[in-house]
């Protein structure tokens, strides 16, 4: 048995801890996210169907103007990690390779829901978006590389829990189910993807001890600019389309 992989049970325990601190803080993050109001507008049966299809489409606006500097910021923080442990590196990219043309699928469901695809593409990104994607990119450049784990294992997981929350909300609004691509598929492909984060955060805290203070500074940076700023852009975008109507 190889110990550089295979940790003590000392080990073991020190790094489900930590996992298990991080999942306590996305608790916590959800909790907030729970008392904003565009949650609360989305998840109220007593809200205008019209103002809920306009807050996801603009939030799907936002995730196209993120979702490309994200990647790159993540290729760039897996590029940089120990040449000598293709091994950890593998997975990672694996699961990037599989999130790369997720922005193009919240772009389609944007224009489903009337969205203008020729404006999207060459709008200015909001502050909100830029801010967001500017943590990535500072994170994944200057900081430790396995920092990106801690904001990525904060993407991943809230993204599964708010998409599956989302698809009972829309269902119960009638939300046309052809502009939901991109919600339906996270709500069931992140399952996978959360729990290959959190595994891989056990095995590289179990390796680089040092890792651990890097993966709590990427999650908290992260979680200070993702989603509620997102999020409260797209609010404001929509106010102002159903206020045109």
């Amino acid at each position: 048995m190889n110990p550089t992989i295979f940790a003590p049970h000392s080990e073991e325990k020190i790094t489900q801890d930590f996992v298990e601190k991080l999942e306590e803080k996305i608790t916590s993050v959800l909790s907030e996210i729970e008392k904003t109001e565009v949650y609360q507008i989305v998840s109220s049966p007593d809200s205008s169907p019209l103002l809920v299809a306009s807050i996801v489409k603009y939030i799907l606006l936002e995730v196209y103007s993120y979702g490309s500097h994200v990647t790159e910021a993540t290729y760039m923080a897996i590029g940089r990690m120990p040449k000598d442990r293709p091994d950890l590196m593998k997975p990672l990219v694996t699961h990037l390779l599989s999130e790369v043309d997720h922005c193009e699928m919240a772009l389609k469901d944007f224009v489903k829901l009337g969205g203008n695809e020729e404006w999207a593409r060459n709008r200015r990104i909001t502050p909100a978006s830029l801010a967001m994607a500017g943590t990535c990119r500072m994170l994944a450049q200057f900081e430790s590389p396995f920092a990106y784990l801690g904001y990525m294992y904060l993407f991943e997981a809230l993204t599964l829990i708010l998409t599956q929350r989302a698809q009972e909300a829309l269902q119960a609004k009638g939300f046309p189910v052809e502009a939901q691509h991109f919600i339906d598929e996270h709500a069931t492909e992140d399952i996978g993807h959360t729990r290959l984060l959190g595994n891989m955060i056990r095995r590289i805290v179990a390796l680089y001890p040092e890792s651990e203070s890097a993966i709590e500074y990427g999650f908290d940076c992260f979680a200070g600019v993702y989603p509620l700023p997102v999020w409260k852009a797209a609010l404001q975008h929509a106010y102002h389309d159903t206020a045109a109507r």
